[in-house]
């Protein structure tokens, strides 16, 4: 039977889907970063697979007409999203990881953006400083 699971896992992973693998945990050393504009305000860290934005975290009311063409990726996304329910009424419901903090800053601001430039500590550093 775990062999089983071990081929499915193997398998969803390779369609590009998270199911089976945990989302990352934060533990005593992590440095919390926050994205805030637009009506969004977002905490999340840097994990393995990326960024993980955590459950509470509200995105902007609002996309801006270029992330639909310039950032399609991150415009289907977000409503992938808001569709699966990870988003609802503008608040994530569970930690998510995105592949990249940009990926996660524009989810959240509603256009395209710099993640390492967005995503700052409590102080202010931004996350390409760090």
């Amino acid at each position: 039977m775990e062999e089983f699971i071990d081929n499915v896992k193997i398998l969803i992973n390779t369609l590009g889907y998270k199911v089976l693998v945990p989302v990352p945990k934060a533990n005593d050393e992590t440095i919390y970063l926050y994205c805030k504009g637009f009506g969004a305000s977002a905490k999340g860290f840097v994990s393995a697979g990326g960024f993980t934005v955590l459950e509470g975290s509200t995105v902007s009311d609002h996309t801006v007409p270029s992330l639909e063409t310039k950032g399609k990726s991150y415009y289907n996304l977000r409503n992938a999203l808001i569709k699966d329910g990870t988003i609802s009424d503008r608040v994530f419901t569970r930690d998510y990881e995105f592949k990249a903090p940009s990926a996660a800053s524009a989810v959240i601001l509603g256009h395209t953006s710099n993640g390492n430039v967005d995503w700052k500590t409590a102080d202010g550093t931004k996350l390409k400083d760090l």
